[in-house]
């Protein structure tokens, strides 16, 4: 139960859910601290201070994708400061600089509507994986925020009107139609988190929480003070995963952009990552790399070894770790990961990498290099087999592939998890 329920990744959920806490013990007692600290809460100047925080985490989650290409924390912010920018409207109102006031009118549908664009977002954030390919990440970015800005933009006029007359039962139900969307997406959340061995359920399972228990008290003030808890929450994730993208850059090969020796060395040590029940490890090899050295020169062997490290990198994700073992040796590391996956990612990873054509040489004596990896793979079971001795077996396969012909994948078949 202790883990089931307090393991380091729930973290967030337990957080907020002190924070909700204890706003419901200063409402019921309350001081004149709080009291003057409310009243600016809900003041319409807050506003503009929401908006500031949900940029900033924008802007901060941008900036780290690049080192952990976490989807999810860059959807979520884009997502939210949506909802963030119409509830705001909604609840409080914007004053432009002429003086005028805009704010959404009041209406039971725009109100439930608003929380069913909440609850999909973190449906959404629940289904897609915390890794997508370059090209698929900007697609979805980009067809979440139209598709949310048109949700937000035709609301009050279109969506909320076409509610109350073709579906009044919603407004009737709204309640337990809300109450249980949202345990459906905790339930999915967190099973496919547990599927994809990501930590973010606990932290949507927070936010479902938090919009769950603001719309309850519907139409009361301590609504909106919860829901600005919403840009805090979103901060505070984001600048975590800031802290972790910093740890990531101490840890990282800079020409390859991969996981260095030493991160690698930490993981096998058991002082990183967890390697689970059962592991693999697949260790890479360039094949006839020095050639590349001796007729194109250095620089193109440092460019030949970024984009191999890369494919590797983009195909091992989400499970394989990538690190630079070697000189032009890569290791990945699949923690809690079964030797048949991972021989159809090193499969994978091989025939990539034989289709590649890396542009190298001159302006006047262009080339395209063609270039061939070999891999040995093994797997074991945490405290059953030494992991260096698992590692020492990839080794010996991975000359055997050598020894049988470059371009090709050896697997230790007797290491398998049985």
């Amino acid at each position: 139960m202790k883990r089931l329920l307090f393991p380091s990744k729930a973290l967030p959920f337990w957080i907020l859910l002190g924070a909700i806490f204890g706003l419901s013990l200063l409402e019921r007692f309350p001081s004149e601290i709080w009291n003057t600290i409310r009243a600016y809460l809900l003041s319409p100047p807050f506003l503009y201070q929401s908006m500031v925080l949900y940029l900033v985490a924008l802007v901060l989650a941008l900036f780290t994708y690049r080192s952990l290409y976490n989807v999810k924390v860059l959807l979520a912010s884009i997502l939210l400061l949506m909802t963030g920018i119409f509830s705001m409207l909604y609840f409080i109102g914007f004053q432009v600089p002429n003086g005028a006031f805009f704010r959404i009118d009041r209406d039971e549908g725009i109100h439930l509507i608003l929380y069913l664009i909440c609850s999909a977002d973190l449906l959404l954030l629940s289904l897609l994986p915390s890794y997508l390919p370059r090209f698929l990440t900007r697609l979805c970015l980009g067809l979440s925020f139209l598709v949310e800005l048109a949700l937000l933009v035709t609301c009050r006029d279109f969506l909320a009107p076409a509610l109350a007359e073709r579906l009044p039962w919603m407004l009737s139900y709204r309640v337990p139609i809300l109450l249980g969307l949202n345990a459906v997406i905790a339930v999915s959340a967190h099973f496919l988190s547990f599927r994809r061995r990501d930590p973010y359920a606990w932290s949507i399972s927070a936010f479902l929480l938090l919009f769950t228990i603001a719309f309850l008290l519907m139409g009361s003030e301590q609504e909106v003070l919860l829901l600005h808890l919403v840009p805090i929450a979103l901060a505070l994730m984001v600048l975590a995963n800031l802290t972790a993208s910093l740890t990531h850059h101490a840890h990282y090969d800079q020409l390859l952009n991969i996981y260095n020796r030493g991160h690698c060395n930490n993981i096998l040590q058991g002082k990183g990552k967890s390697l689970g029940k059962q592991f693999a490890l697949v260790l890479f090899d360039l094949d006839h790399f020095k050639r590349v050295n001796d007729r194109h020169g250095h620089a193109t062997g440092d460019k030949v070894l970024y984009e191999v490290a890369q494919k590797v990198r983009e195909k091992a994700l989400p499970r394989g770790i990538t690190c630079r073992y070697g000189g032009e040796e890569l290791l990945v590391v699949f923690p809690d990961t079964s030797l048949e996956y991972a021989e159809r990612i090193g499969r994978e990873v091989i025939a990539s990498i034989a289709q590649m054509r890396i542009p190298a040489g001159t302006k006047k004596r262009k080339a395209n290099l063609r270039i061939t990896v070999s891999g040995g793979l093994a797997a074991g079971r945490s405290g059953r087999e030494d992991v260096m001795a698992v590692l020492e077996s990839a080794d010996r396969a991975l000359y055997r592939a050598k020894r049988l012909g470059r371009n090709r994948l050896n697997v230790v078949r007797k290491r398998s998890a049985r």
